[in-house]
């Protein structure tokens, strides 16, 4: 926690402080954002458990690259190739690690316990340009454009009695088929569009998030994308930032009014 943080702390909170076991570590700094009262270590029953938390963090640390945060600090877009553009908002994406190591029961939580493929589950954020932004956001567009397009269609065409009459009359469940088929055509027909207009603006931009430097480094270091769609990771965009750092300490970013933000999805 930061001194100016600590100041503002009343009695009763620093007192609480000092009986947390993980006060003051790099989890502490990480989780510090609206309190002690608000922090998830305070829910877990014994200091034992609070410090296997905060050593689970520790190593979720050692295989992230130390200059991880550029990707969002700078306000150069690094989805862009060439010449970087100004960023206008943010991607995120989650990334996950077999490390530190993580079981759990092999049928619903029950019975002989397995490793699980995921120690370590982090939502990374990059800054991101406009153009940058449409060019994904135009391929989810066709994708789920087209699909809906065609099942909206289908059920239009049944609304024709000249049209639906004459095929439930051949088959009963007929029509039922025909809006299954005309759903299959658009997802497929709306993923290939949508392919091909990233293919097209690959030109300019990293549609394979792996490509950028600082992500190929967490990939290096046994990471992988943990939601992937038609193979590549899920992007959700948004115009502020989840979090003002990951690596450093909230100690570097006390004059910063980042109380309100929400601790992003770690597995800790």
């Amino acid at each position: 926690m930061s001194e100016n943080n600590n100041n503002n702390l009343s009695d009763e909170q620093r007192e609480y402080r000092k009986k947390c076991a993980i006060a003051d570590s790099d989890l502490c700094n990480w989780l510090d954002r609206k309190g002690c009262y608000h922090c998830y270590i305070s829910t877990l029953k014994s200091d034992d458990d609070k410090k296997a938390a905060m050593e689970r963090w520790e190593t979720t640390l050692s295989y992230i690259p130390e200059n991880i945060d550029d990707l969002h600090t700078s306000d150069d877009c690094p989805f862009c190739k060439g010449q970087p553009k100004k960023i206008d908002g943010y991607a995120s994406f989650e990334m996950a690690h077999p490390e530190p190591y993580s079981a759990k029961g092999m049928f619903f939580g029950i019975g002989k316990k397995v490793r699980t493929p995921v120690g370590s589950l982090v939502t990374l954020q990059a800054g991101i340009c406009d153009d940058c932004k449409k060019a994904f956001r135009k391929m989810d567009f066709l994708h789920l454009g087209v699909f809906f397009g065609f099942l909206i269609a289908s059920f239009l065409l049944l609304l024709i009695p000249g049209f639906a009459t004459p095929m439930a009359n051949l088959f009963a469940l007929l029509p039922v088929l025909f809006v299954a088929l005309m759903a299959l055509a658009g997802y497929f027909l709306g993923k290939q569009l949508g392919m091909n207009s990233l293919k097209k603006a690959s030109k300019t931009v990293h549609v394979d998030v792996a490509e950028i430097p600082l992500v190929r480094q967490m990939l290096n270091k046994g990471w992988f994308f943990f939601q992937l769609t038609n193979g590549m990771p899920r992007i959700y965009f948004k115009k502020t930032k989840t979090y003002p750092y990951l690596r450093k300490p909230q100690t570097e970013c006390a004059d910063k009014d980042d109380d309100d933000l929400p601790l992003d999805n770690m597995n800790i």
